[in-house]
């Protein structure tokens, strides 16, 4: 049976990166389950992995699969900030600890040459820029399709450029979750169709009475009544720990309410639970800490709450799709900047400084959440066409069901 191989980030876990080839499969499910009449998923990274415990799936490293493909199957890269990505530098990323990843960042700036070697030896696709894959590397005729990636080709030698440029333009289907990736990609005379990332979609795949099924217990007790969301990266918050402190404290105090820090990156580089667990031990009483959540319980902390702050594209993803404001924090987060520019309602199209963390909920208006409502409509109508795009691509004799 000829195969959809759904290729990205999936090999640590990372809330966004795990969710989208999830939300791929259940949009098929429900959408167009007679695909899988022709054809079967397959769940790539670069590295195989088990991440079973947090409801993701299992993935082959695409090393291994490259001569096994069937012809006539795809390759579907599943966004994420992924184009131009190296393997060295996504090595960094796979370290189970804080101290590993540092030492590794020394080792890479001191040793450079050396470095790129022993990341190669430890974890690389057979070429450079993994999730930018090409039909030729591939044993048998495959389509290579790019769903709503995110990225630049702004650091590339001339050399790289034509290489990804080959790559690029060979591929079935290119997609672009924001303008500022459209606009980059324009050097490389490749059609792309914009669309908003497509996780987007998740509040149309599953409601929150089904949501609410895949929570465990223990979390229906401990979760408070009445909450904000914080999320952040300690390299991305732009404030030092002390700072954050105070601010969440004024946020809890100003709104009477406690705010849950919720981890959402946990691959090294991301680091979510160092910062917040920090804050948690300084101010207790106004916070509550949830960490080793699977997909699903992140999904249900946050649909559940009154607003979402954080410097996650997924997390303020997962809010906008089921109607919940949410405010970026660090403008200087392109990518998070630049998405809810184009895709989200004012107040909620900017990233705010934390400094002004505690104002911001005053700047929630029923006006701003019925544009919202208005808004996330749309989007998922773009996502679902997006789908539909790729799913004819893969499957010249496709037709869509009915997708209301």
């Amino acid at each position: 049976m000829k195969k959809i191989v759904l290729f990205g980030a999936f090999d640590r876990y990372n809330y966004g990166d795990n969710l989208m080839p999830v939300l791929f499969q259940l949009f098929v499910e429900k959408y167009a389950k007679h695909v899988l009449r022709e054809f079967e998923f397959e769940y790539a990274a670069i590295s195989s992995s088990n991440l079973e415990k947090f409801c993701c799936y299992k993935t082959n490293s695409i090393n291994e699969i490259i001569d096994t493909l069937p012809g006539g199957s795809a390759v579907v890269v599943i966004g994420g900030e992924v184009l131009c990505g190296r393997n060295q530098s996504l090595f960094l990323h796979m370290q189970d600890n804080f101290i590993h990843h540092f030492s590794l960042k020394v080792f890479k700036k001191l040793l450079p040459r050396l470095f790129n070697y022993y990341a190669k030896s430890q974890y690389s696709t057979k070429w450079e820029f993994p999730f930018i894959p090409a039909n030729k590397f591939f044993t048998n005729d495959v389509k290579v399709i790019f769903n709503t990636v995110g990225g630049d080709v702004n650091n590339l030698t001339p050399t790289e450029l034509l290489d990804v440029k080959d790559r690029i333009v060979g591929s079935a289907y290119l997609s672009v979750r924001d303008k500022r990736t459209f606009n980059n990609l324009q050097v490389l005379g490749k059609e792309a169709v914009l669309a908003p990332d497509s996780a987007y979609i998740m509040s149309a795949l599953i409601d929150k009475a089904t949501l609410a099924k895949q929570v465990r217990q223990k979390l229906f007790v401990t979760l408070p009544d009445d909450y904000f969301v914080f999320q952040a990266a300690p390299n991305k918050v732009g404030s030092s720990v002390s700072d954050c402190v105070n601010y969440i404290l004024a946020l809890s105090q100003q709104s009477n309410k406690k705010v849950v820090l919720l981890p959402i990156g946990y691959a090294s580089g991301h680091d979510d639970l160092y910062l917040l667990q920090k804050i948690h031990k300084a101010i207790p009483d106004n916070t509550a800490l949830f960490h080793n959540l699977t997909l699903w319980e992140i999904m249900f902390v946050i649909t559940n709450s009154a607003a979402y702050f954080g410097t996650s594209l997924h997390g303020a993803i997962t809010a906008m799709s089921f109607d919940i404001p949410h405010f970026g924090i660090n403008k200087n987060i392109t990518k998070l900047n630049a998405f809810l520019d184009d895709w989200s309602v004012s107040p909620f199209n900017q990233c705010y400084s934390i400094e002004n963390i505690a104002g911001l909920p005053s700047l929630i208006t029923a006006e701003s959440l019925a544009n919202l409502k208005a808004k996330t409509a749309l989007n998922i109508n773009k996502v679902k066409h997006n789908y539909q795009e790729i799913l004819s691509c893969i499957d010249n004799n496709y037709q869509a069901d009915n997708l209301s």
